[in-house]
């Protein structure tokens, strides 16, 4: 449990204002008079000194998301993003408290969004020095700030253990004004990956790929969520013949420190998606489908050579690979066949990739 003090946690809000006032060429008088915002509850008070901060992320200047909790009750503050068109499953919006504000804004570096002398006109005249005050009205302060939402999580979601995936899932949830132009499908598997996907999706990929400016961002970053795993079908086959109990991912290290071994990219991929059955193949064969010369037998390693010359095209600037032409819908289904990839080859081999095997 933690101690925080009430007053150190009103002094940071309101210098904070101060400061940013300052910056914008306004001066705040009397700045050596205690300002806080008016007490709501004993309960909420408490809240606000002994929460316990367990997770933190920021993903633009803007928006970030905390996790804390107070006498088992699970909390996410998120900031910076837009009303959701529909909230996840065992996330409950929750009233913004005085509280719950404290703790979202002393536990991040979110700057006001108010101008200077919209500061001014909310704390200028009023303060601990004037007769009568009592405080500030929540409302007052918060709309000095970009939007904060508080959500109570259901604790036996297991997406609601990790920030990260709160985070996306409910960004997924209020893309309207995002860069790309992801089809509801899309969104929605972006959104069901965060909440329902195996707890060894690199989430943060995931995260940066759907906040990327471009398509072939998003494209970049979950090739990379997948790249991790390309040892795995030699590192299966080995095992097989010479049995250990090493989590692949330290298999993989002790091969490439020792051995200067490791996969070759487009094989790996190609063996990775021989794996997979007809429903996670089909969509990513498809969406290559307008930039075939010829119709030919689509095996897993043409539908590989595709995927890995797009991500060459991608990273190298070089003359002979020219530039990535592609359509928004035809972006869109590939990205929407990548997520599904990435889904289903973290479920397969996510826990043996990081785990020993449970002993039978």
């Amino acid at each position: 449990m933690a101690n925080r003090s009430r007053i150190k946690m009103s002094q940071q809000v309101f210098e904070r204002l101060i400061a940013h006032a300052s910056d914008d060429g306004v001066v705040i008088p009397d700045t050596d008079q205690k300002r806080w915002i008016s007490r709501l509850s004993d309960a909420d008070a408490t809240l606000m000194a002994e929460a316990d901060v367990l997770g933190h992320q920021q993903i633009t200047r803007q928006i970030r998301a905390i996790h804390f909790e107070h006498n088992a009750v699970r909390y996410f503050a998120v900031l910076g993003i837009g009303e959701a068109e529909s909230v996840p499953d065992g996330l409950v919006p929750t009233e913004l408290t005085p509280g719950t504000l404290s703790m979202a804004l002393t536990q991040s570096d979110i700057q006001p969004s108010a101008k200077g002398l919209e500061i001014l006109e909310a704390i200028g005249d009023l303060h601990g020095g004037v007769k009568g005050f009592n405080g500030y009205e929540l409302s007052a302060i918060t709309k000095l700030f970009p939007s904060i939402e508080i959500f109570e999580a259901d604790q036996n979601y297991e997406y609601t253990a990790n920030v990260v995936r709160v985070l996306g899932a409910l960004t997924a949830r209020s893309y309207v004004d995002g860069p790309l132009a992801p089809s509801d499908t899309t969104l929605k598997k972006v959104s069901d990956i965060f909440q329902s996907g195996s707890e060894h999706v690199p989430f943060e990929n995931v995260l940066q790929g759907m906040l990327s400016i471009s398509w072939g961002g998003f494209f970049l970053e979950l090739y990379r969520a997948i790249e991790q795993l390309y040892a795995v079908p030699r590192l299966a086959a080995l095992v097989e013949a010479w049995p250990t109990s090493l989590p692949y991912r330290r298999l993989a290290d002790l091969l490439e420190s020792h051995l200067a071994w490791r996969p070759k990219e487009d094989d790996a991929l190609a063996k990775i998606i021989a794996e997979c059955d007809g429903k996670i193949v089909g969509p990513l064969r498809e969406s290559f489908s307008g930039h075939r010369e010829v119709d030919q037998e689509i095996t897993a390693e043409k539908v590989a050579a595709d995927i890995y010359k797009i991500r060459n095209s991608l990273v190298h600037f070089r003359a002979a690979l020219g530039t990535v032409q592609r359509t928004n819908e035809e972006w869109d289904n590939m990205i929407s066949a990548m997520l599904d990839l990435v889904k289903d080859v973290y479920r397969r081999h996510g826990d043996r990739f990081n785990f020993e095997p449970e002993a039978k």
